[in-house]
């Protein structure tokens, strides 16, 4: 058997990924994969994409993959060897399913893992991995991909707004007007891995997509608008069937502070989005309670009160809200059930 030749890459030119439109549309409705699982599958997919149908092993070193990761996320390295290797088996545990034809032009059913057999030597830290052969030949030179940068790709703190990135990539390099990707929430929540939490649409809505589409807009070269589609009335307009997202390019100022917010540190980004949270739930609950009645008002002032919050004299009046309300205004959209009113 010939030598293995490990790819000789450098791991500064692993910017961008192109990859197969099959491998980003991976249907997971049990959200088994974590954003560390699914980061880790996009790098070993860069570090072999030159070899793909030239070797059937690649051989990467776990410090490469940690030095990568270190780089990328501002000194905040990837996880340790063994929580690496928890998610190759994860990846491998990972059944893909799909149509294609065979040599006599006729359709077949395959179903195949993600990520094939995997040796790592604990001495040297050296990882030989193989992508399966029905897998191979699909990531491979493909017909339809989505062209990833691997460096926004380590930047997602939230494994939704990863898989909608490199969904929606797909559709933002289209040389079109205005492109748009239109799915029915069954196939979303699959593709998220939600079929079987966040079951109620608001809250699917609240934790899942609008933090994603916010995490995009905040990181890619592109920002997302969603469209509801409902069925059947009721409150509310009836139940949504379907959504419909609309991509838009950034203007020249909004792409350099996309470009702006990766160079930013890990914990700046999250100090400066806590912060944001902060503010969004200060401006909700003092809307609130200048709405709220006065029995209301006086149960959350003595609530603040008995949590040694300063309290200004005739503290419920509409023109003294302000002055507390933003000490405890966490803890009062969490247990009134606020929160922010949704983009449709």
């Amino acid at each position: 058997m010939a030598p293995i030749v490990p790819f000789p890459a450098h791991l500064s030119d692993l910017t961008h990924l192109k990859k197969a439109t099959g491998a980003v549309e991976i249907s997971e409705p049990l959200g088994r994969l974590s954003l560390v699982d699914r980061r880790l599958y996009n790098f070993l997919l860069a570090y072999a994409y030159p070899n793909l149908g030239k070797q059937r092993t690649h051989v990467v070193h776990l410090a490469e993959i940690k030095r990568f990761a270190a780089s990328a996320r501002d000194g905040t390295g990837e996880a340790d060897n063994r929580r690496l290797k928890a998610s190759v088996v994860r990846l491998q545990e990972t059944v893909v399913q799909f149509n294609c034809l065979n040599s006599d032009g006729n359709k077949i059913w395959r179903s195949v893992q993600l990520l094939g057999q995997s040796d790592l030597e604990e001495a040297t830290g050296e990882l030989s991995y193989t992508f399966p052969p029905g897998v191979e030949e699909r990531l491979f030179e493909p017909a339809l991909y989505s062209y990833l940068s691997l460096r926004a790709i380590y930047q997602f703190e939230s494994k939704y707004g990863l898989i909608l990135y490199e969904i929606l990539k797909r559709y933002a390099d289209r040389a079109a007007t205005e492109p748009y990707w239109a799915v029915q929430t069954s196939q979303l929540r699959e593709l998220l891995g939600c079929r079987d939490h966040l079951k109620d649409w608001k809250d699917f809505r609240r934790w899942a997509l609008n933090p994603a589409v916010d995490e995009i807009g905040r990181i890619s070269e592109f920002k997302v608008e969603i469209f509801e589609t409902r069925q059947g009335g009721g409150r509310g307009g009836g139940k949504v069937v379907g959504i419909t997202f609309r991509i838009h390019s950034k203007e020249r100022l909004e792409a350099e502070q996309a470009v702006r917010e990766l160079d930013k540190p890990r914990l700046q980004r999250r100090g400066e989005q806590k912060i944001r949270i902060e503010e969004c739930e200060a401006t909700l609950a003092l809307r609130w309670l200048q709405g709220a009645d006065v029995a209301a008002r006086f149960k959350w002032m003595k609530r603040a009160e008995e949590l040694g919050v300063h309290l200004p004299p005739a503290a419920t009046a509409q023109e003294n809200l302000a002055k507390w309300i933003t000490s405890i205004a966490a803890l009062v959209c969490r247990e009134e059930r606020l929160h922010a009113p949704m983009q449709v």
